[in-house]
């Protein structure tokens, strides 16, 4: 069974995992999810916080377990734990969830740039000290939760919290090509409004990595956690990693 480091996009923290964790721990896996520098405050993360700070954190998670880990990003998390493997040597492979996939270089924003259709970049307003940006009112349950119930909608408004902007523009830094000879895998939301399945479907296909597809919108970890552990199990398996 495999050690799976789960990591949570912009705007989120560890609470988007709740209903998915047990039923991984349920298959046998062991399962961690640590927040992001800052995302455990209730005001976010400081507009300091860079896509550096993020990957150091996710590879000294990894580096405190025993055996190889499996991370698992969703959305800017895509670019987290890339930069985590680029700076880790305890990470088996890597699983990229309704994600970003840069490459050495690259930046969310560089790739968001390249979509046919963007949703959420017009959805997002920045704070008052111009280092990060918060969802409009509503929007992330049409752009996020699209497909969850509006208890669920409900949920997890609450709990989203300012983003610093550093981690969406700042280039991947992996010169020796570490994350990139890691075993990956994408899982593409065919329903997502955040991150756009064509452009998920192209970063995958960039990187050479197979893909599963969910008819999901952009959090199934809320909308279909059954359906996403089984994604994850099947992923594993391909991988050659489970």
């Amino acid at each position: 069974m495999a050690t799976l480091i789960l990591v949570h996009g912009a705007w989120h923290g560890p609470w988007c995992w709740e209903r998915l964790v047990p039923l991984l721990e349920a298959k046998g896996h062991t399962v961690l999810t640590p927040a992001l520098p800052g995302h455990d405050q209730t005001d976010g993360a400081p507009a300091t916080t860079t896509l550096e700070d993020y990957g150091r954190a996710i590879a000294s998670a990894a580096g405190r377990e025993s055996e190889q880990v499996v991370l698992v990003g969703h959305s800017m998390g895509g670019a987290v734990i890339t930069q985590a493997a680029a700076l880790s040597s305890n990470v088996a492979g890597l699983i990229y969830l309704a994600a970003f996939v840069p490459e050495h270089g690259d930046s969310i924003a560089e790739l968001a740039g390249a979509a046919a259709a963007d949703e959420l970049s017009e959805r997002v307003d920045m704070t008052p000290d111009g280092g990060r940006t918060v969802i409009q009112d509503g929007a992330s349950s049409e752009v996020f939760y699209a497909d969850c119930t509006p208890e669920d909608q409900a949920w997890a408004n609450a709990r989203l919290i300012p983003q610093p902007i550093q981690p969406i523009t700042e280039s991947l830094e992996d010169p020796e090509g570490r994350a990139a000879a890691l075993p990956a895998l994408g899982i593409i939301c065919t329903q997502d409004r955040a991150v756009h399945p064509d452009l998920q479907r192209d970063m995958c296909d960039a990187r050479g990595m197979p893909t599963l597809d969910m008819t999901t919108s952009h959090s199934p970890f809320l909308s279909a956690p059954q359906d996403l552990a089984e994604k994850l199990a099947q992923a594993l398996d391909q991988m050659g990693v489970s």
